[in-house]
Formats: C-alpha cells, sequence, structure tokens
C-alpha cells in the first residue's frame, strides 16, 4: 500500500511539474493525495464525484496564477526576440516602420479632417430636430432650388402646424461698415435674426437677456471677439455702432463664439424686426432663410406632406392677382413648379448647394474621396511590410525550423511574428503621431481648417486611432505570420526550403495593386490640376485682368461720381464704371422677364437683371456682337436693354434689336424695355453652371467703383485712389481688391482638394518607393552570386541594371493596365460638376504611367547600380 501510495504521489509530482513553477508543485500533489485516500472505501463512486469536485476548487487558484505567470514570461520572450529582429534587420525594419509611419500620420490627418467635417452643426443642442425650409421653383424654363423662403411663412408654420414647436428667420444683406466713434470696419459676418434665436440654437449669451435681447428694433448683440475689437474692456452693453453712416443699433448682448464646424458663421445678429421687409405678407419675395425647430416625436415627413395646401392656400390667391392664373394651372397647365420641403440640419454642410447658402457649403463627395485616400495609403504602407516579410522570410527559415524542433507550436511562431508586426505598428503609430502634431499647422494651411490635437481626444477618433494601429499591425503581419510560421523544419534544415513560385507571385501581384494605387492618385491629380488651369485660363467672355474694383462706394454717396472722374484723369487709368453687379458672384436680382411684353407665365424667363451705367460694358470690356453700347447721346436709353446671346437663344429671336420685353418689379408691375444691342456670352457664375439669361438696363447703383487700368504702375494707382477716397470720404473705411482676385475665390473647394490631392499622392508614392527600395535591395541581395558570375562572364554595367530593373517595370506597367479604368470612372464622375469639363485625355493617362514608371525605375536604380559596381570577388565570396 505504501508503495502505491508512493507511486501515485511521484505521479502527480511529475504531473504537476510540467504546469506549475518548482516551488508549487510538490505541495499541491501531497494536498492532491490526501484527497484521493480520504475517499477511498465505500460508495467509491459518489465519492469520486466529490474527489474530482475538491480537486477541481482546490487546484483552480493554482492554474490561474500559474497561466499569467507563464502567460507573463512568453510575452516577455517574444518581445526580446522581436526586439532582437527588428535591431538585426535595421535597413528593413526602418523602411517598413517609416512606411507605416507615414501612412499612419496621413491617415490620421484624414481622419481629422472627416471626422470635422461629418461633425458640423452637432454643438446645437436639439439639432436633430432642427430643419431648414427650402424651395424649389420652376419658371417658364427656369429651375430654382432656393435656401431661402417667403417672410410670412415662419409664423404660418408655427400657428397651422402642431409638429412646428419654434421657428427663427434670418435675412442676409451681405458686408456692412460699422461705425463706432473715430474707428470704422467693415463687417462680413453679420446677419439680421428672429428673437427666437436662441430658442432654436445653441449660442451661449454671455451677457444680456435671450428673450428680449433681439425683441425691439434696431438693437443687435455681438461676440466677445467683436466687443473686444469695438470696445476693449469697457461694457458694451447700451453702446451704440452706426451702420453704413446712416442706421443706429444699440448693443443687447454679448455672445460667445460660435464654432467653426457651423455652416455659419456670425459676430453680428441684428433684429430683424428692424426690417420693413420683415413685415411683408407676399409669397413670392423669397428672402429670409428660414429654420425650424420640430416638437420630440413630430415627423418631418407628415409635415412636408402638408406644405401643397399650404401653398395652395397662401400662394394661390397672390399669382391669381399678379399673373391672373391659379396654382394648380401654374403648375399643370403653364409647366411650372412650386414646392417647399425640409433639409435636416446635420446635412446642410455636406450635401446642400442651394441659392442663397450662406457660404459655400463642402462636399459629401469629398468626404468620400479623402477617406478613400485615407485607406489607399495604409493600405499602400500594409503592402509594403507584407512585400518585405514575405521577402526576407528565407532569412528567417532556420530561425522557425529550430524553434519546431525545440518544440514550438506553429500558435506561438504565429504569436511571434503578429507581435512583431504590432510592434511595428506602434512605433510606426508613435511617430505618426509626432508628424501629425508637427505636421497639422501646415495641413490646416493646406485644407483651410482650424484643426487641434485635442480633436483626438475624443471617443471616437481614439477608437478609431485604435483600430488603425490594430488593423495595420494584424493586416500588416497575418499573412507573412502563417507563411513562415508553415515552414517544415526537415526541409528547412536541409536548406530545401526555398521562395515558392505562390510566395513570389503574391509579392508580384502585391507591388502591382499598390502602385495601381498609386496611379489612380496620380490621374486624379492630374485632371483636378487640369480642370483648374483650365477654368483660370478660359476665354470667359470679358477681361478679368487689371481691373481694380473700389468697395463701398455707397460711402462717397453723391460724390462717387466725381471720384470716378477724378481717377480717369490719370492716363494709367483706362476706363471706369459704378454698379452694384460684377461679372463674378455678387449681389445678384433674379426677376421674371416676358418677351414681346406679353404676361405670359408658359413665355416668361426668370433672369439676372443688372443696373448698370454708361461705361459699364466698356470697362468690363465685353463684346457687342449685335446692335450698340448705352450712349449718352439717346435719352431713349433709360428705357433700353441690353441682353447677352443666351437671352436670345431663350427667347428664340432671330432679330432681338427692337425687340420688346417687359419684368416685374417689386410691387407687382410691368416695365418695359426695348433691346438696343446684344453682349456676347460672358461668365458671371462657376463654370459649374452654364451661362444663363441676362438682362441690363441703365439705372444709378454704388456698390462699386470698378476701374480698368495699365498695369505700369498698380501699387502707384491704389496709393492715389486711397487718397481721393480720403478727401472725398473722410474718416471712411478704403477696401480695394482685382477681379480676377474674386473670380479665383469661386473655385476655392477644388483649389483645396487639387492640393490635397497633389501632397497626399505624393506621400503615397513615396511609401510605395520605400518598399520598392526594400525590395529591390532584397532582390540585388539574392542575385549577389549571380551578378558576380554575370560580371566575370563580361555582362556590362547596363544589362545588370536591367536584369534587376526589368520586373518591377513590368509590374508597374501592369498596375496602369488596371489603374486607368479606375481611374476614369471615378474623375469622369467628378468632372460632371462642371458645365465645361476637360477632356479625359489618353495623355493624362500616359502621364501618369510615364510619372509612375520613372519613379519606380529611380527608386529602383539606386540600388542596381550599387549591385551593378560591386566587386565580383567579394560577389563570388558571398555566404
Amino acid at each position: 500500500m505504501r508503495k502505491k501510495e508512493k507511486n501515485s504521489n511521484n505521479l502527480l509530482v511529475k504531473i504537476f511539474s510540467f504546469i506549475l513553477p518548482y516551488e508549487e508543485h510538490d505541495s499541491l500533489a501531497g494536498d492532491f493525495l490526501e484527497i484521493y485516500n480520504a475517499y477511498q472505501g465505500k460508495h467509491r463512486k459518489l465519492r469520486a464525484y466529490f474527489f474530482i469536485l475538491n480537486l477541481l476548487i482546490k487546484s483552480l487558484p493554482y492554474f490561474f496564477k500559474n497561466s499569467i505567470y507563464w502567460s507573463v514570461i512568453m510575452v516577455k520572450n517574444y518581445f526580446k526576440m522581436a526586439l532582437r529582429n527588428l535591431k538585426k534587420q535595421k535597413v528593413y525594419s526602418f523602411i517598413n516602420i517609416a512606411g507605416l509611419a507615414l501612412g499612419t500620420a496621413c491617415c490620421l490627418f484624414l481622419l481629422l479632417f472627416v471626422q470635422d467635417e461629418l461633425n458640423y452643426d452637432r454643438f446645437n443642442e436639439k439639432a436633430d430636430r432642427i430643419y431648414r425650409v427650402a424651395g424649389t421653383f420652376r419658371f417658364g424654363v427656369n429651375n430654382f432650388e432656393l435656401a431661402t423662403v417667403c417672410a410670412p411663412l415662419a409664423n404660418v408654420l408655427i400657428d397651422e402646424f402642431p409638429e412646428v414647436q419654434d421657428a427663427v428667420r434670418f435675412r442676409n444683406f451681405g458686408s456692412f461698415i460699422i461705425k463706432y466713434q473715430e474707428s470704422s470696419f467693415k463687417e462680413e459676418n453679420i446677419i439680421f435674426a428672429d428673437s427666437s434665436l436662441f430658442d432654436v440654437f445653441t449660442i451661449p449669451l454671455l451677457t444680456g437677456d435671450q428673450k428680449t435681447a433681439l425683441s425691439s428694433p434696431n438693437t443687435i448683440i455681438i461676440s466677445k471677439k467683436i466687443a473686444e475689437k469695438y470696445f476693449g474692456s469697457a461694457e458694451p452693453i447700451g453702446k451704440t455702432l452706426i451702420f453704413d453712416n446712416k442706421d443706429d443699433y444699440i448693443v443687447s448682448g454679448v455672445f460667445d463664439h460660435i464654432p467653426q464646424n457651423s455652416h455659419f458663421i456670425f459676430d453680428i445678429f441684428a433684429s430683424v424686426a428692424s426690417l420693413e421687409e420683415s413685415r411683408e405678407q407676399t409669397w413670392l419675395n423669397n428672402n429670409f432663410t428660414t429654420y425650424i425647430l420640430l416638437h420630440k416625436n413630430a415627423q418631418a415627413g407628415q409635415l412636408e406632406s402638408k406644405f401643397p395646401a399650404l401653398l395652395e392656400k397662401y400662394m394661390g390667391p397672390e399669382l391669381e392677382r399678379l399673373f391672373g392664373i391659379n396654382l394648380n394651372d401654374f403648375i399643370t397647365k403653364g409647366d411650372g413648379r412650386a414646392g417647399y420641403y425640409l433639409q435636416p440640419l446635420l446635412d446642410i454642410h455636406l450635401t446642400s448647394d442651394l441659392t442663397g447658402e450662406f457660404a459655400p457649403n463642402s462636399d459629401i463627395r469629398y468626404v468620400y474621396i479623402l477617406s478613400a485616400i485615407a485607406f489607399l495609403i495604409l493600405l499602400i504602407a500594409c503592402i509594403n511590410f507584407m512585400n518585405l516579410s514575405t521577402a526576407r522570410s528565407a532569412g528567417r527559415a532556420n530561425e522557425v525550423g529550430i524553434r519546431k524542433v525545440l518544440g514550438s507550436f506553429r500558435g506561438q511562431l504565429i504569436r511571434q511574428f503578429l507581435l512583431e508586426s504590432s510592434m511595428m505598428s506602434i512605433i510606426a503609430l508613435i511617430i505618426g503621431l509626432v508628424l501629425v502634431k508637427f505636421g497639422l499647422p501646415y495641413f490646416n494651411d493646406l485644407a483651410g481648417k482650424s484643426l487641434t490635437m485635442s480633436s483626438l481626444n475624443n471617443s471616437a477618433m481614439l477608437f478609431s486611432i485604435i483600430f488603425v494601429v490594430i488593423a495595420a499591425g494584424l493586416i500588416s503581419g497575418l499573412y507573412p505570420a502563417f507563411y513562415i510560421s508553415s515552414f517544415q523544419p526537415v526541409n528547412v534544415l536541409k536548406g530545401k526550403q526555398k521562395s515558392t513560385a505562390k510566395n513570389g507571385l503574391l509579392r508580384r501581384g502585391l507591388v502591382v495593386l499598390q502602385f495601381s494605387a498609386s496611379i489612380i492618385l496620380i490621374i486624379a491629380t492630374i485632371v483636378v490640376v487640369k480642370q483648374l488651369n483650365y477654368i483660370s485660363n478660359k476665354k470667359i467672355g470679358f477681361n478679368k485682368e487689371q481691373l481694380l474694383i473700389i468697395d463701398n462706394a455707397y460711402l462717397l454717396d453723391k460724390q462717387a461720381e466725381t471720384f470716378k472722374n477724378e481717377m480717369l484723369k490719370n492716363t494709367l487709368v483706362v476706363n471706369g464704371t459704378i454698379s452694384s453687379y460684377l461679372p463674378v458672384p455678387s449681389f445678384r436680382n433674379s426677376t421674371a422677364v416676358f418677351p414681346e411684353g406679353i404676361i405670359d407665365t408658359k413665355k416668361s424667363t426668370s433672369m439676372q437683371c443688372w443696373s448698370v451705367d454708361f461705361d459699364y460694358i466698356k470697362t468690363m470690356a465685353m463684346e457687342i456682337s449685335e446692335g450698340r453700347d448705352f450712349s449718352r447721346d439717346f435719352s431713349t436709353d433709360s428705357s433700353a436693354v441690353i441682353i447677352n446671346r443666351a437671352t436670345v437663344e431663350q427667347f428664340e429671336w432671330d432679330q432681338p434689336l427692337g425687340k420688346r420685353v417687359s419684368r416685374m418689379n417689386p410691387t407687382g408691375e410691368s416695365i418695359n424695355y426695348t433691346v438696343i444691342g446684344v453682349v456676347e456670352n460672358f461668365h458671371f457664375e462657376s463654370l459649374k453652371n452654364r451661362i444663363s439669361p441676362l438682362l441690363m438696363y441703365l439705372r444709378k447703383s454704388n456698390q462699386y467703383v470698378s476701374f480698368r487700368i495699365k498695369a505700369e504702375d498698380v501699387a502707384g494707382i491704389i496709393n492715389i485712389a486711397r487718397e481721393k477716397w480720403g478727401s472725398f470720404a473722410p474718416g471712411q473705411l478704403f477696401e480695394y481688391s482685382f477681379l480676377d482676385q474674386r473670380f479665383e475665390k469661386i473655385y476655392q473647394k477644388e483649389q483645396k482638394l487639387g492640393k490635397l490631392l497633389g501632397v497626399f499622392a505624393g506621400l503615397a508614392i513615396l511609401i510605395g518607393c520605400l518598399g520598392l527600395f526594400g525590395l529591390a535591395s532584397f532582390m540585388a541581395e539574392q542575385k549577389t552570386k549571380e551578378i558576380g558570375i554575370r560580371k566575370v562572364m563580361g555582362a556590362s554595367l547596363n544589362s545588370i541594371i536591367l536584369l534587376l530593373s526589368r520586373e518591377f517595370a513590368l509590374l508597374v506597367v501592369l498596375a496602369n493596365i488596371i489603374a486607368w479604368p479606375v481611374a476614369y470612372l471615378f474623375m469622369n464622375k467628378w468632372l460632371q460638376n462642371f458645365a465645361y469639363p476637360v477632356n479625359l485625355s489618353p495623355g493624362i493617362f500616359v502621364l501618369a504611367a510615364a510619372a509612375a514608371l520613372i519613379i519606380a525605375l529611380v527608386t529602383i536604380s539606386f540600388q542596381a547600380i550599387k549591385a551593378a559596381l560591386t566587386n565580383p570577388v567579394d560577389a563570388l565570396k558571398y555566404e
């Protein structure tokens, strides 16, 4: 019996010696033997169950403690081996980490950008219940998609629809010159708003009463920045600011700044009760941007379904009175359209591009494009890692074989290689974060953003970063881990483990995929730059060069004409004109115009109607193709108009001269004109739009004084204009610009996209070149003996360079074949945004192919030349 007990005890000691530390296994084995002996005797089955249960309970703490112990030991060993391999392969480690760091930094930059775009207007506490009322109208052949609606709509929605909790209206007049004591400033970010502003939007009021701040006429609230600008440390409440030298407004409150990620940013809110227009009851003048706040359980779709009846009730009688047609006939017989719909506040920034927007919005497609670029760049970096890891697999084959012989399982080897790739990814992330920190100011300048590192602190961004790290580590190391760990130890130790054809095929496929992504980015960059250059150089129907624009001409009052004439005395000033309209986006006024003076909604066209002076067309260097310009020699020109070629085509006139047109004034009265001239079409909106009909008539308007000047002394002319301004409008703000600069601002969004594409395409190519450099280095190393033998046999330098470069050149050519159709589809869709797109000519794709090929060959040639210049004696001694 003692011998049996002793043997059992020894057996348990041996079992536990495999799984427990030395100091624990003797004690635990003794405890188990004691329990086992206690349960011997009668009722062995029942006692056996109790024995097993007691055994598990007793052993649980030991096993738990032991599993942690061995896990720590194994991770520590993995970590040591990973560090040794990183140090051993310094060049390849550097290439991998540098590529991943650049890829991670690019990804983080673009994630910050995308996050900022998706978070617009979310600072508003009731954002999910706020909607903007938009209008869709067709009048004759003209379609209008408006961000503005009529003045009475807001109150009607509150009074008659239970879904609407509140509403606020905005009225935008552009900039104002604001004066306080002796200081004058031009303020662009100013808007008129209802007193319900604070009930709908989250705008923290620092001083003043939210309920009364904008309830009285001629009251304003200002931002903290404006308060400091005008009043310094003095109390602003009760102070008076003068608008455009005529209207006094009293400061009734100060609010904190509106966040940058808002689709509107204003520094001054003036009471809309100050405007007589806000009390008008007409339903055909759409000048007010209107937002509504729905009750919590209200459905926007249900409210929209009630809008047709609303229009029939209120707009119908007005159409009947002005045009003699009811709303139903206007829509069905007059081929018209009238309707309202709701835009969710959170969708406006990325999906809305209506007439009357406060500022140009972004585009959800750009979010998709930049997200795709972030993915492509990170993918290129991961491909680098996979390629170099599989390429270097032969160098680690012996390590894997020995470790398998010594008892390592495949799972342990996989964990080891995944830990190495994760370590590289973590190191790359740290370097990437450093690059983001120091590169963020340059990225903000490039993208027109105000992003900060604090944007990385929110949970969504932290999750994204963690996901990027884990994904990069796992994706980059997954295939190499499974591939290398699959080596058979017998073949490895016999030297039979070689790179398989399958492995080489995968590596080539990854290179093709990598360069396909880079070529797509190159083509996209070329197309965007070409389109922007086309816009900048296209003949637009007037001469935008050397046109000096003096803003705020109304401050000159009655002396505007005298100021113009004084400037024209200078020999460097060719022409001058006073108007409120520029042939670039500026003040606009669309009006219904009827041909032949007949009020007929079927034949009417809503078009731009510009009031100009006698010198406008000459100063803008527009071309009169038929008839004549306005002239002081003809007194009848006060009732004459000049139209553009698009108007002639719209009205289908063969002989436009002498034709009669009528337009409606704001009171609904008809004004008749005679056509005396036709100006050739010119672009007065973005080239994304076709040229639309336009009518110009003589009338005083004094927003701008424009001068065509000679280029000899531009600075001198500006100084003369400043001096003249000071004598005619002492103490008033002098501001100037050039028309070509205003023209370029139309395409800021596209210019930013072009710059972003160019920079990130360059970075993608750089990351790809790092991988090519590593692969070329590996190939040169693999072919060291072959190169030595070839040199001994008389091979030339060029033939050896060709030997190493030929395969990569073929892969780049294949990458072009794959990239071209993909790039064509995407860029063709992007160009559809423009009314005048460039052609996707074969030259663009050939240029991209040549650029990619040259970049690849230059990268590879460095290693090829180095290998070709190696002494063949050293090469034959290699290994």
